[in-house]
């Protein structure tokens, strides 16, 4: 799935409906974007890494559940092996982990008693933030910044922003980790990643943050 907001995609029945189009045998493919693609060699060959990578992924996510691995986990070791290498420009393969791990677990990862109840942990940062001070915040996010653990610096700013939204030197860092974020190889060519992380630099230099809003 991506992440504009969409029910689950079934890695398995995908992959079932790459299969079909390999026994078609067929010399164009037309698909609902981009233009057609021609020629059965590379049909045959594109559409077996597709299915080879769909099957990968669903196969080591479940593994992995059996061997008690969380979805942090399994986001961060799963990688395709070069043979069914198809790319990350639309998706990435973390997010089909975590869809994987979703579509068989649900939404409860057994983490926390609290994960049962309304209450989010959003409702505590203005605690921590009266406990350890925005400044300190800050400064420890700083650090996990220069040491390029980037997610940990969000962690820690959202804490801030989410008690304090205006607090300027927050926002300032904010807006430095997802600059680098964007220069990650990582998000390079993906489309939703580099559209969300720009966005998020937008908002944060006006000044405003949001959720997404469907309709």
């Amino acid at each position: 799935m991506t992440i504009r907001g969409d029910r689950y995609r079934d890695a398995l029945v995908c992959a079932e409906a790459a299969q079909r189009v390999l026994d078609l045998e067929p010399e164009v493919v037309l698909y609902g974007h981009h233009g057609p693609v021609e020629g059965r060699a590379l049909i045959a060959e594109e559409v077996t890494a597709i299915r080879d990578a769909l099957h990968y992924v669903h196969d080591e996510v479940v593994r992995g559940m059996n061997e008690g691995k969380t979805v942090y986990e399994l986001m961060q070791d799963i990688r395709l092996p070069e043979a069914c290498e198809v790319g990350q420009g639309y998706g990435k393969v973390s997010w089909g982990v975590r869809a994987i791990w979703e579509s068989y677990a649900g939404w409860f990862y057994h983490e926390s008693t609290t994960e049962l109840y309304a209450v989010p942990r959003t409702s505590v940062y203005a605690d921590v933030l009266e406990l350890a001070g925005a400044a300190a915040l800050v400064s420890r996010a700083r650090q996990k910044y220069e040491r390029e653990e980037h997610e940990q610096a969000l962690h820690l700013l959202d804490i801030v922003m989410g008690a304090e939204p205006d607090n300027a030197d927050a926002r300032a860092l904010a807006i430095e980790v997802h600059e680098a974020l964007l220069r990650d190889p990582a998000a390079a060519g993906n489309f939703w990643l580099e559209g969300w992380l720009t966005n998020q630099r937008k908002l944060l230099r006006g000044g405003s943050t949001g959720p997404l809003r469907f309709a």
